[in-house]
């Protein structure tokens, strides 16, 4: 048995992404070694006088060698009177010590052509890298559950961008208390077997 080497800590990679606009006027992994976790949520709005919305929180654990996470929140406007909304959260477990992490995370806003409308997108993406197997217990489970739902209720509640942006941020707290204190861990463990003759 190899001991324990004493700088092993789990790392956390958290980013964040909102983009505003007022106007006026799918996880497909390429081999066992590489894993690709895509999280969208994309929200287009063409007709004068609606509103629509969308929010997803994704959860995805890996023990791939080579993890890449992709978050994006995305709304686009192109109306009169109109509101579109887009949250995306992500949370990826890379277990197992990966050697290459890459995050990527946006949240893009965009309204043309368009008078009295209002686009926001919101994407918080949380990536935490493990040496050994982590898993989430029953409660952090329901917790993240009621943060899905949440994101659900925002997203439609037609709040102000401002309001939204906000209340986004107080869930995404809790996504990371959830990843601080429901996140279990079994340590790898590397055996050498030797056979006497």
């Amino acid at each position: 048995m190899r001991p324990p080497q004493a700088r092993r800590f789990r790392r956390c990679v958290a980013s964040v992404g909102i983009a505003l606009a007022l106007g006026w006027g799918a996880v497909a992994p390429a081999d066992a070694h590489v894993r690709t976790v895509t999280s969208e949520v994309t929200v287009a709005v063409h007709r004068d006088g609606h509103a629509r919305a969308r929010a997803a929180l994704k959860v995805a654990r890996t023990s791939a060698a080579e993890v890449s996470a992709v978050n994006l929140a995305s709304a686009s406007a192109r109306c009169d009177d109109c509101r579109a909304v887009a949250v995306s959260f992500q949370v990826v477990l890379a277990n197992r010590g990966p050697t290459d992490v890459t995050a990527d995370n946006a949240a893009v806003a965009i309204s043309e052509g368009c008078v009295r409308c209002e686009t926001v997108a919101v994407a918080y993406q949380f990536v935490v890298v493990n040496p050994g197997r982590s898993q989430l217990t029953p409660t952090g489970h329901a917790r993240l559950a009621a943060v899905r739902v949440e994101l659900g209720r925002l997203s439609r509640s037609g709040a102000a961008a401002a309001d939204i942006t906000t209340a986004a941020s107080a869930l995404a707290t809790e996504v990371a208390a959830v990843l601080t204190t429901e996140l279990r861990t079994v340590p790898r463990v590397d055996r050498d077997v030797r056979r006497d003759r």
